[in-house]
């Protein structure tokens, strides 16, 4: 298994505990909120929020946002079946996906290159999904490891 895979999986399990009512942390708060976790890697910081949207509206609030950009984001690559889509912003490469966990319910990824400076790729990663969850109308709040 790739380093990459373990890593989506331990966020993949975080998520799913977060937002099903549970506390991360012992004597941590429940909250009413999609909590977005961000793991970082050597080279690449992911971060993941599961949302009460159905996959296909995510994915479409994620094209808007970057189709509303007005000019330094290319678009890499765009798979509309796996809904996902790679983009590159003043050198940083940035990957979004949408996950169907139901008919009403989507984990929402994105990967960030690490970028010039650590904090760089974080606050790339967290301020994308805050971005989406905004044009959602879903409240979030963030948790980090």
């Amino acid at each position: 298994m790739r380093p990459l895979e373990i890593l989506c999986r331990i966020v993949l399990l975080a998520a799913l505990a977060s937002l099903g009512g549970c506390s991360l942390l012992p004597g941590g708060d429940v909250v009413d909120a999609a909590l977005v976790t961000h793991t970082a890697g050597s080279s690449q910081h992911t971060a993941a929020v599961k949302v009460p949207v159905e996959p296909a509206a995510v994915y479409a609030a994620m094209i808007r946002i970057i189709t509303a950009e007005d000019g330094g984001v290319e678009i890499i690559s765009r798979n509309d079946k796996a809904l996902m889509v790679e983009i590159e912003r003043d050198g940083a490469r940035l990957t979004g996906q949408v996950t169907k966990l139901d008919a009403r319910q989507s984990l929402l990824y994105i990967w960030a290159d690490a970028g010039l400076s650590d904090q760089t790729g974080r606050s790339l990663a967290i301020s994308s999904i805050g971005g989406i969850c905004d044009e959602l109308g879903v409240s979030y709040e963030e948790v980090t490891y």
